[in-house]
Formats: C-alpha cells, sequence, structure tokens
C-alpha cells in the first residue's frame, strides 16, 4: 500500500496532475502559484496590506459649530489617502491622483481662462509702454 495522495489544492497535488497528464484545477494552480512566490522571495501584489484610513483624533463638529463644507472635507480625505498610498504602493498613485485633482478643481470653482491678446493688442501696449517711457525721459532730461 503506497502514500496517500495529496488532495487538491497543494502543490503536490499540482505536480501530481501533471505527472498523471490530468486538467489542472484552479486550486492546484493556485498552490502551485504561491509556493513558486514562497520558494523565490516573491509576494503577490494582493498579499500587501490595503491602506487603511484611520481618522483623526479630531471631535466631530457639534450642532453649534461650523460644519466643514463637503468638497473641503473630500479633498482633505483625498489628500491623507494620496499620501499614504505614495508611501505604501506608488503604484496606485495614478488614479487617486485624478480624483484628488478633480476634487481640487471643484473645491475652486471655475478658472477663467486668460484672454489672449492678438497681435494688433500686442503691438499697442508695446508702442504704449514706449511712448510712457520717452515721455518719463523728456520730462527729466
Amino acid at each position: 500500500m503506497g502514500r496517500p495522495k495529496a488532495p487538491c489544492g497543494t502543490d503536490a497535488a499540482y505536480r501530481r496532475h501533471l505527472r498523471e497528464g490530468v486538467e489542472v484545477d484552479a486550486a492546484c494552480r493556485r498552490a502551485h502559484t504561491e509556493a513558486g512566490r514562497e520558494s523565490s522571495g516573491r509576494k503577490s501584489p494582493r498579499a500587501d496590506k490595503k491602506p487603511v484610513f484611520t481618522p483623526t483624533p479630531d471631535a466631530p463638529p457639534t450642532d453649534d459649530a461650523e460644519k466643514p463644507d463637503d468638497m473641503k472635507l473630500i479633498v482633505d480625505t483625498l489628500r491623507t489617502v494620496f499620501k499614504t498610498v505614495a508611501e505604501q504602493d506608488p503604484t496606485r498613485i495614478a488614479p487617486i491622483a485624478r480624483v484628488f485633482q478633480t476634487a481640487v478643481e471643484a473645491t475652486r470653482g471655475p478658472v477663467e481662462t486668460p484672454k489672449e491678446l492678438t497681435l494688433a493688442d500686442q503691438l499697442a501696449q508695446v508702442r504704449a509702454a514706449r511712448a510712457a517711457r520717452a515721455a518719463g525721459k523728456g520730462a527729466t532730461a
């Protein structure tokens, strides 16, 4: 009588499936992957702890106190999360940065784009500045 077969979900069962030419099930494939990671010293990206938000010790505002603006609260929270994620897993910064930028823009309100000056307007400004300089030199000389 031989040794009992390793149950599915182990690296030994994965190797047995390959030896016997049987299709490898998902549990054995996962076990083999984890065994390979453990032997090489690598960790799965999901094995790392996810960032956990810890609220600040500030007391929540009472009814009498002024309540913070919702967008300001969102921006402050995103700023905290952004810093935490940047320290722990920099590869996840981009999506949070987009949300952070959107929230910041929403708190600032619409920003008017500066009016571009036409070439004629620029020329008029330069001529006015030159005339002011010339008038200033003539008066002091």
